[in-house]
């Protein structure tokens, strides 16, 4: 039982860990969501500064390549970040039911343990209940110890 309770007891953190890894990687997402919007707003000012004159067209073309460089980094890592988000879903899926496994087992083990201390005291009570009726059946007879006191 005890290397059951070991073993939730790991599942139980590893469960908590991918569960702090989850929200880790959900406030980086997050965060990749709020760079790409703010690029997407540069990209749209550099278009608009473009369309005024034939040198800013030059220097916001350069600044929306850059941008769209970072658009697809970002959406690089947010494809990436989201991989992570599913395979630690998915982890932390199998680590459940991991502990519902062991749960399970440990709730067999507990109903197992009572059987036996049930057993065990219903034994007890009989070996008690036997030894009273000896008892008596020896304190009822007094002639045995007169035979038994005569023999020596």
């Amino acid at each position: 039982m005890e290397s059951l309770r070991r073993r939730l007891e790991a599942s139980g953190k590893a469960n908590n860990e991918l569960k702090s890894e989850v929200e880790t990687l959900r406030e980086q997402l997050t965060q990749s969501s709020e760079k790409l919007d703010a690029a997407e707003k540069k990209a749209t000012t550099a278009e608009q500064k473009a369309t005024s004159t034939e040198q800013k067209l030059t220097a916001a073309e350069k600044k929306q390549k850059e941008s769209d460089a970072t658009i697809e980094r970002l959406v690089e890592r947010e494809m990436a970040l989201e991989k992570q988000v599913g395979e630690a879903q998915r982890r932390t899926a199998e680590v459940e039911k991991e502990k519902q496994a062991v749960e399970a087992e440990l709730a067999t083990w507990k109903a197992k343990y009572k059987d036996v201390v049930k057993q065990g005291k219903g034994a007890i009570l009989g070996t008690e209940e036997a030894l009273k009726a000896q008892i008596k059946i020896v304190f009822s007879r007094p002639w045995r110890f007169k035979i038994i006191g005569s023999c020596k």
